[in-house]
This record gives C-alpha cells, structure tokens and sequence, in this order.
C-alpha cells in the first residue's frame, strides 16, 4: 500500500513537471519566433554578423522587434523593425542615445527604486527609448525619450 502511494506520487510528479516545461515552453514560442525573423530581417538589411540583443516594444499604434549588434564593419548598430516587416530603422549606437544611456538619464530624471528594462521603438517617426521602472511605492512606471536627443517625449507614473 505504501509502496502504490509513493509511486504514485512520483508519477504524478513527473507528469507535473513535465505539464509545466510544457506551458512555459509555449509560452516562449512567440518571441523565440520574433526573434529569429527580426535576426533574419536585421541580416538581410543591415549586415548584424553577431546578435547582441532582441527587444520587443509595444507602441501605441504600431508594435516593433529590434536587433542590437555588430555589423560587418564591427560597429554597434541597431536594427528596428515594423512587426508587419514593411519598415526597419538601422541606427547606428555611437549616433544615438544607447540602452545604458537611457537607462542612467530615467534614473537620473525619475529617482526610481529599480529602472526594469529598457526597449527600443519609433514613435512618431522618430526612435525612442522605453524605460520601465519602479517608484518608490511599487508603482510601475514609463519614461520614454528620444534616442536621438536624450529628451523627455513622454511619462507614464502610477500604473
């Protein structure tokens, strides 16, 4: 009897484990595939030999998939591509407000308790930075500035 019930509970562990890897590895599908095309897309038009880093901006009208990295002259550019494909932006990091840069300017501006990430976008025709943060009362917060100047273009407090 004892015996029944410990191999039970280990089958029912197994299937646990196995229904949970299940979950999350589907639920990394999307930006494991968003991935791999905007890398495909930053190759094709830009020439990025070597990926550093994939962000995934949500604007308010329009969604963006961007590629950092090193292109075949070994500078640091950034490739910022329309969901649909139709557009990419390639921005070169040593012309633009880089992700540390956007990183220290919110937490120079904000006084955040924690700055979360940051991602690359365009809005209104024109590259933004997306830093998220925390407050000091666990508000989560927006301060997006232009990549090109470093200035305010907008902030989203208490959300």
């Amino acid at each position: 009897m004892k015996r029944k019930f410990v191999i039970g509970s280990l089958v029912l562990l197994l299937i646990l484990i196995i229904s949970s890897y299940s979950v999350f590895y589907q639920s990394k599908r999307p930006i494991v595939q968003a991935e791999k095309e905007a890398t495909i897309i930053a190759e094709e038009k830009a020439g990025i030999q070597k990926v550093d880093d994939f962000y995934w901006y949500n604007g308010t009208d329009e969604t963006y998939f961007s590629i950092a990295g090193y292109d075949a002259e070994d500078q640091y550019i950034y490739v910022v591509i329309k969901q649909n494909g139709a557009n990419t932006t390639i921005l070169n990091a040593s012309e633009i407000v880089t992700e540390d840069e956007a990183k220290s300017i919110a937490q120079a501006e904000v006084t955040p308790t924690e700055v979360l990430e940051a991602r690359i976008g365009v809005a209104d025709e024109e590259p933004i930075w997306e830093v998220s943060y925390l407050d000091k009362n666990g508000q989560l917060g927006y301060y997006i500035l232009s990549a090109n100047t470093g200035q305010l273009v907008k902030e989203y407090k208490n959300i």
